[in-house]
């Protein structure tokens, strides 16, 4: 009796914790997702409210802009109408002031913006735009710029490195870091490691940095008959969803800017690959919602605490509702935009695994010690006199080579 009565009050609290915590959440993926931060404007009118009006008019399509080519691929996001005023104020949530001056007649500031997640979505949806939302985990560049016997990567005289630096800091879906070249960055990889993608070496700078993925991304000057001088462009990850995968682009020089620093429009160019693979690999159709029921094995309070944190931090959840929860397990229903699979690849980001099992899908903290129920059935032995299956090794990754790009 006094042991039913532990574990009722036990559900009790657990579930009294789980509504109280609807109230305040956490900032999730779907905050830093849907808001455009550090939009400059500057705008002159005949008085000063006018001229911030105007500005705030204009920063806020500005941050639009942003925002689409964020969650849209390139090719849906150029094929997007132009939106009235009335249409861009109903998909904002609201805006802040970053920074401000003014005067009788201008307004020159900073202006952060935050847009409407589910007014967003319902707009795609009726456009039939495919788009993606989650967001990555840190990616670390490291770039190797290779023209001669000797590669380079923290000398001085690269300027493939240069042009990783000096390049205009995007707000994607995969936030994108690069070394800074110091002593420690020296002493963790050397060029050659990079090129022979030395997986020790590389996650030990990566980790450093934060960074649990990272990018090869290899430059070659090269002469084209029709285009002259280009960059061929090789970027292989390593780590994360995309291990071993590798793009080759060729780079050529911009016709209506050909004086352009060709290794800087390389750099951003690779930029611009890296986020576009990933939102291939987690773009939603317009309007598709999947309902997953999830078991979350509970050990304690700040097990469940900690799953359910993730669970709101994960933009592509729309909403989530707690079926039943006992002292060893919660059975939770979650409406995702998109599928099972992008779901586990958003929680995975977050440090979680949901793995589908006979009883459903299980969703664990990685690394914690799943108990014996949920662990899957391990393969029959077998029978005397069979002969043994043999277990072929997986085929190596063959490189990505894609017909070159022309900027």
């Amino acid at each position: 009796m006094q042991e039913a009565c532990r574990v009722s009050l036990f559900a009790i609290v657990l579930l009294a914790l789980t509504c109280a915590g609807g109230v305040v959440r956490a900032q999730s993926d779907t905050d830093r997702v849907f808001e455009v931060r550090d939009v400059p404007v500057d705008a002159r009118a005949a008085t000063a409210a006018q001229a911030q009006a105007q500005a705030i008019g204009e920063g806020r399509r500005e941050a639009w802009r942003r925002l689409a080519g964020r969650l849209v691929p390139q090719a849906g996001a150029a094929t997007l109408p132009p939106l009235s005023d009335d249409l861009l104020v109903g998909l904002t949530v609201g805006y802040e002031v970053a920074r401000e001056r003014t005067s009788d007649v201008r307004y020159l500031g900073s202006l952060n913006f935050r847009f409407n997640p589910p007014a967003v979505r319902q707009y795609f949806a009726s456009l039939g735009v495919a788009y993606a939302e989650v967001a990555s985990r840190p990616v670390l560049i490291l770039p190797v710029y290779i023209n001669g016997s000797k590669p380079l990567l923290w000398e001085e005289e690269s300027p493939w490195l240069a042009a990783w630096l000096d390049r205009p800091f995007t707000s994607g879906l995969v936030p994108i870091t690069v070394p800074y070249g110091d002593l420690a960055d020296i002493r963790d990889i050397s060029a050659v490691q990079a090129v022979l993608a030395d997986r020790e070496a590389i996650m030990t700078i990566a980790a450093r940095y934060g960074a649990e993925q990272a990018v090869i991304a290899s430059a070659r000057p090269v002469s084209t008959d029709s285009a002259g001088q280009a960059i061929e462009l090789n970027l292989t990850h390593v780590g994360g969803v995309a291990d071993g995968q590798s793009l080759v682009r060729t780079v050529t020089a911009d016709p209506a800017r050909p004086d352009a620093d060709l290794l800087a429009l390389a750099a951003r160019t690779a930029a611009s690959e890296i986020q576009e693979a990933w939102k291939a690999e987690n773009l939603i159709s317009p309007g598709f919602e999947t309902q997953v029921t999830v078991i979350v094995p509970v050990s304690s309070f700040e097990t469940w605490l900690e799953t359910r944190k993730a669970l709101d931090q994960v933009s592509s959840v729309s909403r989530r509702e707690l079926l039943r929860i006992s002292r060893t397990e919660a059975l939770v229903d979650v409406w995702i935009n998109g599928d099972a699979d992008q779901f586990a690849l958003a929680l995975k980001q977050k440090d979680f695994i949901l793995m589908e099992t006979q009883d459903g899908w299980v969703l664990y903290k990685q690394g914690a010690e799943l108990p014996e129920r949920y662990r899957p059935a391990p393969l029959a032995a077998p029978t005397s006199g069979a002969e043994p299956v043999l277990q072929r090794p997986p085929a190596a990754v063959s490189p990505l080579v894609l017909p070159p790009l022309v900027q």
